[in-house]
């Protein structure tokens, strides 16, 4: 009896702060989207379909671009015998790690209109980054990891049989491949697809960049709400929360279109132990396929790089471009001004502190899945929701929960007042919620391969529950929760659209900084802050890797 109502009592803590900061707020301005405004929410919406018409646009030309480049890099890097397969993915996926807004920069230095260095050099008006084309193809290349990685799972886990038994029946290795293991490969492709489709409607600091500046402006639903919720008032918030409701639903609908991707096959994918494709040889075509992806790694992924890493060595961007002219001296004055140091500081600390509450609640959610057994899918997808859920809607959400300070009366006699509004306290908990995630899943899948005869071990050995756990499953866990810090910590302190909206005035964080100086003040420095976001999703990177090769080596 004492060992059920704790756990009873540890599911009622884990799901008051959940239910309080992530549900609640979310469910709340859902409500009021829906149904609190009537005609006139209907009215508002209507006269948004310009930026409706464009955040389904965009996106659908997003998806489809990572899609014609993400299907064939799949299979060219997983099952062809293409040299230097393993670098070509490493720089193929960076995208995923480094915020769009950043590649959106890059792509600004590179094409932009008048001070572009590819206008510069093939004349004026060669290429215009701006607009609804240049969005899309911005966030494409962001979202191709989605559809690389996703083909890359597949096309590992597809019976080799298959293949054999087409080759037995005289087809050619490459038809083979195309006729019997890509339509298998295929549901999964599409699938990363739809999530790009999210990522894009999702999106912010890409179409504010490209967006508002462009002629005539492009605005679609996210930059809109940005711009409702600072003009402020309640007809200002309440139209915001009609278009947040309208964003928040396509949430549901690419879920349940991936849902139906994924029961679309036919043919079940054999992920049994010792199944191992043998790679396609290229042949004569080794050489030439070498170079087209080499090209194509230089030109989407290395080429922006680069051209941030040269506006940093501007004195002003758009000036003239001449070795003798560049310098260094724009990374002392950004990195080493008492500004700088105070967001780097402050994106640190709510950067750690929301990884730690991602560790500590995502292990509390994987514990109580394996504890209650009927309730384990319902705590799961209380853990996972907000990761689905667009950052500017998970921010309007908790701006409009948390606009006012709420006052509770315990028992009668203590009273005490939560006030969020203008805090950092707010930033931590969107922060947290919206990647509470990656605690969960990666805690969840490294405690299923524990035996649970580890603890009841230790429980027969005299230990309580809480002893039993820390003493056996939690060292094995560590490498588990130390992946799933890292990957929040970098997501947190490098995170722009939240921070765009809930940071208060004088409690700049490193994105808010660099999305102001990017935007209204200084390019040349934003760009150096953005070779130390570059580098600091570097350093993450590696310290990933170095805890994987020692997990690896442990088993």
């Amino acid at each position: 009896m004492k060992a059920a109502s704790a756990r009873w009592l540890g599911l009622g803590a884990w799901l008051v702060p959940i239910l309080f900061f992530a549900v609640g707020p979310v469910g709340a301005l859902l409500l009021r989207g829906t149904g609190a405004h009537g005609d006139a929410g209907l009215a508002w919406l209507a006269s948004e379909t310009g930026a409706l018409g464009n955040t389904l646009g965009i996106s659908a030309g997003a998806a489809a671009l990572a899609f014609l480049l993400g299907a064939p890099l799949s299979l060219l890097l997983f099952r062809t015998d293409l040299p230097l397969r393993g670098a070509f993915t490493v720089l193929f996926t960076l995208p995923s790690a480094i915020p769009a807004f950043i590649w959106g920069m890059g792509w600004l230095s590179l094409a932009s209109p008048r001070a572009g260095y590819l206008n510069r050099l093939l004349g004026d008006g060669a290429f215009d980054i701006y607009g609804p084309a240049g969005i899309a193809f911005v966030e494409g290349l962001s979202g191709l990891p989605l559809v690389l990685l996703a083909g890359a799972a597949a096309l590992r886990r597809v019976d080799p049989a298959l293949e054999e038994a087409a080759r037995v029946c005289g087809a050619s290795p490459l038809r083979a491949l195309l006729t019997t293991t890509l339509p298998l490969a295929l549901p999964s492709l599409l699938s990363g697809t739809v999530m790009v489709f999210l990522m894009a409607a999702s999106s912010f600091g890409v179409p504010y960049l490209l967006g508002v500046s462009a002629s005539p402006p492009t605005r679609v639903l996210t930059t809109r709400i940005y711009e409702l919720v600072l003009l402020g008032g309640d007809a200002g918030l309440a139209r915001a929360s009609v278009l947040a409701t309208a964003l928040l639903l396509l949430t549901p609908l690419a879920l349940l279109a991936t849902w139906a991707l994924g029961r679309s096959g036919r043919v079940r994918l054999s992920a049994g132990k010792g199944v191992a494709s043998r790679l396609l040889p290229l042949g004569r075509a080794r050489g030439s396929a070498l170079v087209a992806v080499g090209l194509t790694c230089v030109l989407l992924v290395l080429l922006p790089l680069g051209a941030i890493l040269l506006t940093s060595m501007q004195r002003s961007f758009g000036a003239e471009l001449a070795w003798r002219e560049l310098t260094l001296a724009h990374w002392s004055g950004v990195l080493l001004e008492p500004r700088t140091l105070r967001a780097t500081g402050r994106s640190l600390l709510l950067a750690a502190g929301a990884g730690g509450l991602v560790c500590v609640l995502g292990l509390a959610a994987a514990v109580l899945q394996r504890s209650f057994r009927r309730l384990g899918a319902g705590v799961e997808a209380l853990a996972v929701w907000p990761y689905a859920v667009p950052g500017t809607v998970v921010a309007l959400a908790l701006l409009l929960a948390f606009s006012r300070d709420l006052r509770f009366i315990l028992l009668g006699r203590a009273a005490f007042v939560l006030a969020l509004a203008h805090t950092p306290w707010l930033l931590l908990i969107a922060y947290a919620a919206k990647y509470l995630a990656l605690g969960a899943r990666n805690s969840a899948e490294a405690l299923a391969q524990i035996d649970p005869s580890l603890a009841e071990a230790a429980r027969v050995s005299g230990a309580g529950p809480v002893r039993a756990f820390v003493d056996a499953p939690l060292p094995l866990l560590r490498p588990a929760l130390t992946v799933a810090f890292v990957l929040a910590f970098l997501a947190c302190a490098t995170e722009i659209t939240m921070s765009v909206l809930l940071v208060p005035a004088g409690s700049e964080v490193l994105g808010t900084l660099l999305f102001e100086l990017q935007s209204y003040a200084d390019p040349a420095a934003a760009a150096v802050l953005a070779c130390a976001f570059v580098a600091l999703v570097v350093v993450g990177q590696s310290v990933l890797a170095l805890v994987g090769r020692r997990t690896v080596e442990v088993r």
